[in-house]
């Protein structure tokens, strides 16, 4: 009955949470009964106690569970799958990235979750599936379920680089999003995320569509947070097409649109860090033109906000990141023994998942030391 419960939604991996919410058994004795479906051949192992279906041995099952179980007890055994798995990666997302309000968890959700210690690693782990639920939850009819689920992976391609891995997911929940007229905030947050995905895979047009989309939405909403924050990304975008001026004016607009967030208002406790980050984003376009002293002050500004310096909870990745642009700038202007000495302190505000992050500060090291050496 596990087995065959656990089979219908077709999830690409199983744990002994996803059997236990598909069966209604505990925990344990779910993980039990895998083991025993791997001696009998039902399932094959995967790495830290996951299992998977071949596929004809999980269609076999599912459609055994259908004729058995009838459709209102399989629609429910799907249903507590989903539900689990909000469960597990709404508060991991939030984990990953405390700081965020891309991440804060919705008003109606009811977690049961505790501390989650690597909000990564379990968005990591639960990835496949995640995208997989996406799917479900749009069959199913739960718009909402799908829309949070493909909210919930903002960390992971912002911090950890999971660009293929999440594009499906996103973009089938943009749509979903726009055919059942969710809210704007919804939407804009989707297409947002959606727009920075394809940017970091280089497809700029597609990227700019979703951008300019986020920043219809958001403006649709009143939202001025999210509005600048759409603002931003298209800046950043710019920057990727090293259109250095373009990216820098984008860059003012969204500050301008920050600024008119009045104390007291939704967002105005977000403003120092959203403008430490602009500050980022500037001296980066700073350095494109050729500015150096300009983009060196704006960064160490951004650097000393991110550290902790100013009053603000000090931030690793942000922190790691604006080093890596001060270096960058150091690096145009000759200065490359305190580039170095800047890489090795983001290096190390690295945690090993920030796999793009820390490959680009090796390339930029490389680059570095070559310069020295001459």
């Amino acid at each position: 009955r596990l087995c065959r419960l656990t089979a219908l939604g077709g999830w690409p991996s199983v744990s002994a949470a996803i059997a236990a919410a598909a069966g209604l058994v505990g925990e344990e004795a779910a993980a039990r009964m895998l083991d025993e479906a791997v001696d009998v051949g039902l399932l094959e192992p995967l790495p830290d106690r996951r299992y998977r279906f071949r596929p004809e041995i999980r269609r076999q099952l599912a459609d055994t569970a259908a004729a058995e179980y009838g459709a209102e007890e399989c629609s429910a055994a799907v249903g507590r799958v989903l539900d689990a798995l909000v469960d597990r990666v709404l508060p991991a997302s939030r984990a990953a990235l405390p700081e965020s309000w891309r991440s804060e968890l919705p008003a109606e959700f009811d977690g049961r979750s505790g501390a989650v210690p690597d909000g990564i690693a379990v968005l990591a782990a639960e990835l496949p599936n995640v995208v997989r639920a996406v799917t479900v939850a749009e069959e199913c009819g739960r718009i909402t379920t799908a829309l949070w689920l493909a909210r919930a992976l903002w960390p992971l391609q912002l911090k950890a680089g999971y660009w293929d891995e999440v594009l499906p997911a996103l973009r089938d929940a943009a749509r979903c999003a726009e055919e059942n007229r969710a809210d704007e905030r919804t939407a804009a947050a989707l297409h947002f995320q959606l727009a920075h995905c394809l940017g970091e895979m280089r497809r700029e047009e597609q990227a700019n569509r979703a951008a300019r989309a986020a920043v219809t939405y958001e403006r649709a909403a009143g939202h001025l947070r999210g509005e600048a924050s759409a603002v931003e990304l298209l800046g950043l975008l710019s920057l990727n097409r090293w259109e250095y001026e373009e990216a820098y004016d984008r860059f003012a607009e969204a500050e301008a649109v920050y600024r008119r967030i009045a104390p007291g208002q939704e967002g105005a406790a977000d403003l120092p860090r959203a403008l430490a980050l602009i500050e980022r984003h500037k001296g980066r376009a700073l350095r494109g033109q050729g500015r150096l002293e300009e983009s060196r002050r704006a960064l160490e500004h951004a650097v000393d906000f991110f550290a902790g310096r100013t009053g603000a909870p000090p931030e690793a990745y942000n922190h790691a990141r604006a080093l890596t642009d001060l270096a960058e700038t150091l690096h145009d202007d000759g200065d490359d023994m305190t580039a170095l000495a800047r890489i090795g302190e983001a290096e190390a505000l690295l945690p090993p998942n920030a796999t793009p992050h820390l490959a680009y500060l090796a390339r930029l090291r490389e680059r570095c030391e070559a310069a020295t050496a001459r």
